[in-house]
C-alpha cells in the first residue's frame, strides 16, 4: 500500500463512533503498563484523536478497586475510551456500566493481548478460540 498526501489528510477526517464524535482518526492502542494516565493525556496533546486505557478487569472496576479506578481515569481531551478484559459476562457487564458511570464514552473489550497471564485466564486473544462465548462478552458490555 503505498502511503499518499491523500491518505494522511484522511488521518485528520474526524470519525463517529456511535453517538461518540472523534476529532480525528489517529488512535492510541492501549498498552499494559505503559498507557497510564500521563502517557495518555502526552498522546492527547500530541494530536491523538482516541486514546484508550490500559486494560481493566471489569470486577475490579466493580469493586471500585484503586489502581483500577487509577487505570481508567480520563485522560486528555477526545472521547473517554475504557478497555475492559475478562471472560465472565455479568462482570464485563458491571464493569461496563462502572465505566459509563464513572464517564467512559466508549468500552473496548481487549480480545487481542497475547501475554500469558492474561490468556491462561481464558481473556484477551484466548478469547479468540471460542466466538460464542465472545459473542456473549460482547452482548453483556
Amino acid at each position: 500500500m503505498q502511503i499518499t498526501s491523500d491518505r494522511i489528510r484522511s488521518l485528520a477526517e474526524p470519525l463517529q463512533i456511535g453517538p461518540v464524535r472523534v476529532p480525528n482518526r489517529v488512535f492510541m492502542a492501549p498498552l499494559s503498563g505503559i498507557s497510564d494516565r500521563p502517557f495518555r493525556e502526552i498522546a492527547s496533546r500530541g494530536g491523538a484523536g482516541l486514546v484508550v486505557s490500559e486494560m481493566v478487569a471489569g470486577e475490579r472496576l466493580v469493586e471500585r478497586n484503586r489502581e483500577a479506578s487509577m487505570r481508567a481515569e480520563r485522560a486528555g481531551e477526545g472521547p473517554h475510551v475504557v478497555q475492559l478484559a475478562g471472560r465472565e459476562a455479568w462482570w464485563m457487564g458491571e464493569g461496563a456500566r462502572a465505566a459509563t458511570d464513572a464517564g467512559a464514552d466508549i468500552i473496548d473489550i481487549n480480545m487481542g493481548c497475547p501475554a500469558k497471564k492474561v490468556t491462561n485466564g481464558y481473556s484477551g486473544s484466548a478469547l479468540m478460540r471460542d466466538l460464542d462465548h465472545a459473542t456473549r462478552l460482547i452482548g453483556a458490555t
